[in-house]
């Protein structure tokens, strides 16, 4: 695990000695995404977690570390601070590909994870420059950027920035640090997970995909790779996570109340995935 690792902001909800479930949000997203539209529906049962990578939200960006393996180091960081015991990961979008690479790489920590409508690696430059240019733009109140990335998000955004203004102020400059980075190398040069990688995730899995947003020959080929897998298509676009957020929540309860109780208890760990922080 990386020395000098960031202090990451994280957002505790719940009992701490209940089962833990950890959100990874998306890129350009923060942990806000989860506490209103999910975390409130499982407070009652789970002890759940949210933060916000390195780069995003409230946490700080360092110059360099955005590789997956450093999310998936960062993510297992945030888990030690809340508990000693397995926890189920819940990643969206590019999160999801986060929320992988962990369980592939702590398999000990992992009682589960779910993979919420996730695009396959690699990632496009062009998306990542929507984002960090494009949605820039946009949130100080330039509308003309345009893009497969960016077009469905306008409307949105436009509601948006006329309720939260002070917000929205404070997503464009967090994206305009993240632009002064190493962000966009280093994601960029992240490659696809292989068909073994998938093969060797040992938790229960679940991945839940729109039916619009496509991406669905990737989620079967994750379905049919990794052991226990389970594939859930609701209808709607990529913003599902808050447009159906019922939906969403429903099929992660589901998902929830099928893992034993074994899956949450510690297991011993194996010499090959034994780390000195």
């Amino acid at each position: 695990m990386t020395a000098g690792a960031p202090e990451l902001n994280a957002v505790s909800l719940g009992g701490a000695n209940r089962r833990t479930i950890l959100f990874v949000h998306g890129m350009a997203g923060t942990a806000g995404l989860w506490v209103l539209g999910y975390a409130f529906r499982l407070t009652k049962d789970y002890h759940v977690v949210a933060y916000d990578q390195r780069g995003h939200g409230l946490s700080p960006a360092p110059p360099c570390g955005y590789r997956l393996a450093d999310h998936a180091d960062d993510l297992e960081r945030v888990r030690r601070r809340y508990t000693d015991g397995p926890v189920v990961v819940v990643g969206y979008s590019y999160g999801g590909h986060i929320a992988t690479q962990w369980a592939m790489r702590y398999p000990q920590s992992a009682a589960g994870l779910v993979v919420i409508d996730t695009p396959p690696l690699p990632v496009a430059a062009q998306d990542i420059d929507a984002m960090l240019d494009g949605v820039s733009a946009v949130l100080g109140g330039d509308f003309s950027p345009s893009g497969g990335f960016i077009d469905p998000l306008k409307d949105t955004l436009r509601d948006y920035i006329k309720r939260r203004r002070r917000a929205v102020l404070n997503v464009k400059a967090r994206l305009d640090v993240l632009k002064q980075t190493r962000f966009r190398q280093e994601v960029l040069s992240d490659l696809p997970f292989s068909d073994a990688a998938f093969e060797g995730i040992a938790c229960k899995t679940a991945l839940i995909y729109s039916s619009h947003a496509g991406h669905h020959d990737y989620a079967r080929r994750q379905q049919a790779l990794v052991n226990e897998c389970t594939l859930t298509i609701l209808e709607g676009g990529h913003d599902f996570v808050i447009g159906r957020a019922d939906a969403v929540a429903a099929a992660l309860q589901s998902f929830l109340a099928e893992l034993p109780g074994a899956a949450w208890q510690p297991a011993p760990i194996p010499a090959q995935f034994a780390v000195v922080s």
